[in-house]
């Protein structure tokens, strides 16, 4: 089995519990790191695997579940201890439990709010990642990350895809689908919610195309088509069909005088 393995030195528990769990599948396993490497296809070294042991920073999550499945071991666990060890990694840097459970929320600042706590409770996972699980489209890391800066909303199906992502019991969906709901409620009045205030009009566009909930607008001065003689010459001419000085189209084959 080599050498043995260095202490577990982190002050963050749930990240000794993910490399106390990792370290102990391995040994049921009777691996070492290179036949463990080689269980994955290769598609992690031996140094990357032993490094997601040693309990000195949380590993990515698709290292974590290859380590789990080449041992043997339960991905429904290991998803479970990441996201643990990651919670308590960011539990400083966000309060969790102060936005509303989706059942409570009235308006559009509130479901951002929860949305970005459920995906901190998730573990955070990089956006980059969460696109490549949702599938080709499905949920745009732009989008996310415009929905949890506050710029933007998720629509239905980007909402179910997310939640997905970030392993919410399907049993739970329909509340956040009915939070979305509540706020699509609202659309008439989108000053009233914080998430709209002092927005400037290309988001605020982005926004209410983003809902399906278009405004149409005029054409720009001088950008409208062109009624002038010269207008329409040019655009006969473009199609072939010569016209008159007064802008009158001709047939073909007919002459001008004067």
């Amino acid at each position: 089995m080599g050498r043995p393995e260095k202490p577990l030195a982190t002050l963050n528990l749930g990240l000794r519990d993910l490399a106390r769990w990792l370290r102990e599948i391995r040994t049921n396993a009777q691996l070492t790191y290179v036949e463990l490497a080689a269980k994955t296809n290769n598609a992690y070294s031996a140094t990357t695997l032993q490094r997601a042991a040693s309990g000195r920073r949380v590993p990515r999550l698709p290292v974590v579940e290859a380590y789990a499945v080449a041992c043997g071991g339960s991905l429904e666990q290991a998803r479970r201890r990441w996201r643990n060890a990651r919670v308590v990694e960011h539990g400083t840097v966000h309060a969790l439990g102060s936005a509303p459970r989706p059942r409570l929320v009235e308006n559009a600042a509130e479901l951002r709010a929860a949305l970005r706590e459920m995906y901190h409770r998730a573990g955070a996972m990089p956006l980059r990642e969460m696109e490549r699980r949702a599938g080709l489209g499905r949920l745009p890391r732009s989008t996310m990350r415009r929905m949890l800066d506050g710029a933007t909303m998720l629509n239905k199906d980007q909402l179910l895809a997310f939640l997905t992502v970030c392993d919410v019991p399907e049993r739970e969906h329909q509340d956040w689908l009915d939070a979305l709901s509540r706020v699509w409620d609202k659309r008439h009045s989108w000053y009233d919610n914080e998430l709209f205030k002092n927005l400037h009009e290309p988001a605020e566009q982005f926004i209410r195309d983003e809902w399906n909930h278009r405004i149409e607008r005029k054409p720009p001065s001088g950008r409208g088509h062109s009624t002038s003689s010269a207008g329409a010459q040019r655009s006969q001419f473009a199609r072939g069909r010569p016209a008159n000085k007064n802008g009158q189209r001709l047939k073909l084959g007919a002459t001008t005088t004067g």
